[in-house]
């Protein structure tokens, strides 16, 4: 979608209300005095029963407020946002289609702000975590212990249900404090333990914010790169199945190298092992993983959803490279599966991968690679050969159990 650079009218006033009515600067003020059109939520719009101006509730769906913004260009436009509109705000929404000259933003305080202003806490050190118009899964993400948590929440994200993760997630012992209608007169704030909140009947208003504090043994979720491969769901047994293990799996991600704002590509993804910490650990990189078979589509789904990495990693089924046809050019693929026909993938990924991107592949049996070298020719690629052995009991005594070795290929792309 384009930004419009020449927008014809004055410039947009986008107010924050913050948490007490009539809390705004002079700025702000004035430019509601002066504004000839108001676009805001009901409830913000109430407030301002004595001015002249034309007032509008903010269209549904929200895609329709650029139409209504273009369609009053020549007027003095004012936009209410909640607390402030460039934390979590509408300001994403706007800065899509018109640059921040044509843009004036008068912040307040935000809901978050207020919160932790209730609880009398420092905030500097909390890990803000929109939930809103977003899975709840995704809040499985970022879930470490010992660590302290502001969520804007939805209807979708009741804090019964924030209780109800939390427990499943090890931190049945955590506290949460609920914010409801911060700044308005049917205001509360309460605290809850997490396993408490899970089973009460309690009701909450759907404008809260929620804070909280990780506490109890955890160990369910990740915390660090080497996911064990028994966490992951493969349909075999634990730490069985068609996963690349984790010292493969370590190895592999150092050679991608992600950086956060890149597309990845994991072609024959299997049950996702690699895809899934690709996206877990570069939480602001997009991976696409790419699988044919239904069994272990169906895994690769779980295990999505297991470890949060809902909102940036894509399930692409299909049979690459025919699958890859609508994805977006990528910095980085690995390829971890061909189905027989690697020669052709890789020459489909080359084809695609941007300037400065990575390529990693590996490889098991000897006709792959005998088709990795050939590949490779005479460019600088970076080889690895990975042996692993594991401990195991046999007749009561402890064996080191060899797997097959792997081979990585890794190529930089120059141009």
């Amino acid at each position: 979608m384009s930004v419009l650079s020449d927008w014809p009218g004055p410039p947009v006033q986008v107010i924050g209300m913050g948490m007490a009515a009539g809390a705004f600067s002079h700025a702000a003020q004035t430019a509601l005095e002066q504004a000839e059109l108001i676009i805001g939520a009901a409830h913000h719009l109430a407030a301002f029963p004595g001015l002249a101006a034309e007032k509008r509730p903010y269209p549904s769906p929200m895609s329709g407020l650029w139409e209504m913004l273009r369609a009053n260009a020549d007027r003095r436009i004012a936009l209410l946002a909640s607390g402030d509109p460039l934390f979590y705000g509408i300001s994403s929404t706007l800065l899509r289609h018109l640059p921040p000259e044509h843009l004036l933003f008068h912040p307040n305080v935000s809901s978050i702000q207020a919160a932790f202003a209730r609880l009398g806490r420092p905030w500097n050190q909390a890990q803000i975590v929109s939930l809103h118009g977003r899975p709840l899964a995704s809040l499985r993400a970022v879930l470490q212990s010992n660590r302290l948590y502001a969520l804007l929440t939805d209807r979708d994200s009741s804090p019964t249900s924030i209780a109800r993760i939390l427990i499943e997630t090890g931190f049945a012992e955590s506290e949460l404090w609920v914010a409801e209608d911060l700044g308005a007169p049917p205001e509360r704030f309460r605290c809850f333990r997490a396993v408490d909140l899970a089973m009460a009947d309690a009701e909450f208003s759907p404008l809260n914010v929620i804070i909280f504090e990780t506490r109890g043994a955890g160990g369910i979720l990740p915390e660090f790169p080497g996911i064990p491969d028994e966490r992951f769901s493969t349909g075999a047994e634990p730490g069985k199945g068609l996963l690349s293990k984790r010292e493969v799996r370590l190895t592999i991600l150092s050679l991608l190298a992600p950086r956060a704002g890149e597309v990845g590509w994991d072609v024959g993804a299997g049950c996702g092992g690699v895809a899934v910490e690709w996206a877990r650990w570069n939480p602001s990189g997009s991976v696409h993983a790419v699988e044919c078979h239904p069994e272990r589509l169906e895994h690769l789904g779980i295990n999505r959803e297991r470890f949060g990495v809902v909102s940036n990693l894509h399930i692409v089924p299909g049979h690459a490279p025919e699958a890859l046809a609508n994805l977006p050019d990528p910095h980085a693929v690995f390829i971890g599966g061909s189905s027989g026909s690697l020669h052709e993938m890789l020459d489909a990924v080359w084809a695609r991968l941007q300037p400065g991107g990575r390529l990693v592949a590996s490889a098991v049996t000897e006709d792959s690679r005998v088709e990795l070298h050939s590949f490779a020719g005479d460019r600088a690629a970076e080889w690895t050969e990975l042996s692993i052995a594991r401990s195991e009991r046999l007749a009561g005594q402890r064996v080191m159990r060899p797997y097959l070795p792997v081979l990585l290929m890794k190529l930089e792309k120059l141009e």
